[in-house]
């Protein structure tokens, strides 16, 4: 092989150089997008930290939250029958503030850790706006249960002047208590 000619040694040089931009002009962009991919992702994982140790650090304070919330919440016995507890509550709090509730429905239980719920469904009730607010007032502030309205629709009757209806679902919370197996 003959050694090569100074000018052959440029060419080879610049050719070297050519190739070298050209890989690093391919490679650059989808190292940065590589980079900036990590970057975030370490940036939301961060962030997830920070609000994880920040939940962790009220856990004390949650945990007393409960704790009393606990204490008011109704113990059925473990497989019994929930809803001639409930209904009669519903009905008899939209009575007093007359409301009138034509459908109603018991829907399933679910289970959240210690607490159990309940879903009624109310399809069709009637009132007038101010019985829907002293009725809505009523379920959430009582004090020998744990209701929420988790759904709430409401139009004006078509019918009667004044009347509002619709629907709503009520959720129910308790807890069970274990029956003994001996």
């Amino acid at each position: 092989m003959t050694p090569l000619s100074q000018k052959d040694q440029r060419l080879l040089g610049v050719f070297i150089v050519v190739v070298a931009v050209g890989i690093l002009g391919l490679w650059l962009p989808k190292a940065r997008a590589a980079w900036e991919t990590q970057r975030d992702t370490w940036r939301a994982l961060e962030s997830r930290l920070s609000r994880e140790r920040a939940i962790i650090a009220l856990r004390p304070e949650i945990q007393a939250q409960y704790d009393a919330l606990r204490g008011k919440m109704p113990v059925f016995p473990e497989g019994k029958s929930v809803d001639t507890y409930w209904l009669p509550i519903m009905d008899n709090t939209a009575r007093a503030n007359e409301l009138n509730i034509a459908q109603r429905s018991i829907g399933g239980e679910e289970t959240l850790g210690d607490v159990t719920e309940l879903t009624l469904e109310c399809r069709d009730w009637e009132g007038r706006l101010d019985s829907l607010v002293w009725f809505l007032y009523d379920i959430e502030t009582r004090k020998d249960a744990m209701m929420d309205i988790r759904a709430l629709t409401v139009k004006p009757s078509t019918r009667k002047p004044g009347i509002l209806q619709g629907t709503f679902t009520l959720n129910c919370a308790y807890m069970r208590q274990p029956t003994d197996s001996n």
